[in-house]
């Protein structure tokens, strides 16, 4: 489709559209959070515990994984309930639950991390809210577009993930080095600073909440396809 497509595969122009740039702009920063936090939960994880120094979990990379099998299921299974869910009810409402979910699961990350059951907890329901993200983002996209541009929309959606991606990490990693100790050139992280990375998470979330929170009915893909209806003779 892309390729058949007259307009490029990804045309700016959209974004002046104010449905689109509304969806395509949550859509980007909610994904962000999603995608992002949990990577920079892994620094938690496996620096080392050193009071006063460094205050990371000090698990090794073995333990990590077994112990974020719990939220990356919670997310799969969030996600696969939201996929079926969207078909049935106000796509806008099911997001917005989602990011305010996502955004209270990080904000409760921020305050309980210090050890591994906490981390799991906190981890579980802030993955709730990011299996609805990530399922209802592409429908909040599709619902904004034309049949034609859902291949842009697409396109643009991964885009600002992307570029959104690249400036919430930046911003994470100098909240990091502000409450930071080093040793011998290597940066140990306090526990401040793994604190903050969480709420900018939940900052974030709250932003893309209160610009969904403008954006106006969907549009239903089924009925743009469905042929005109004829008057009766």
């Amino acid at each position: 489709m892309e390729r058949s497509s007259a307009h490029p595969i990804l045309d700016l122009r959209v974004l002046r559209r104010r449905p689109v740039a509304l969806a395509l702009t949550a859509g980007g920063l909610a994904q962000t959070v999603a995608f992002t936090m949990p990577g920079l939960a892994i620094l938690l994880a496996l620096y080392p515990h050193i009071p006063g120094v460094s205050a990371g979990l000090g698990w090794s990379a073995h333990h990590n994984a077994v112990v974020s099998v719990s939220w990356n299921l919670v997310m799969f299974g969030a996600g696969l309930l939201a996929s079926r869910m969207l078909r049935r009810f106000d796509a806008r409402r099911i997001w917005c639950a989602g990011l305010l979910v996502m955004a209270l699961g990080y904000a409760l990350v921020g305050f309980r991390h210090g050890n591994e059951l906490e981390l799991i907890l906190t981890s579980c329901v802030a993955n709730v809210g990011s299996g609805i993200v990530v399922a209802g983002a592409p429908a909040l996209v599709v619902g904004v577009v034309t049949r034609d541009e859902q291949g842009l929309g697409s396109g643009m959606l991964n885009m600002l993930l992307s570029l959104f991606g690249a400036i919430v990490t930046a911003g994470a990693y100098a909240v990091l080095s502000a409450d930071s100790t080093v040793v011998d050139g290597t940066a140990f992280y306090l526990d401040t600073g793994y604190s903050w990375i969480f709420w900018l998470g939940a900052l974030v979330a709250l932003v893309a909440l209160a610009l969904s929170l403008f954006i106006p009915p969907l549009r239903d893909p089924e009925e743009e396809d469905a042929p005109p209806v004829t008057a009766a003779a």
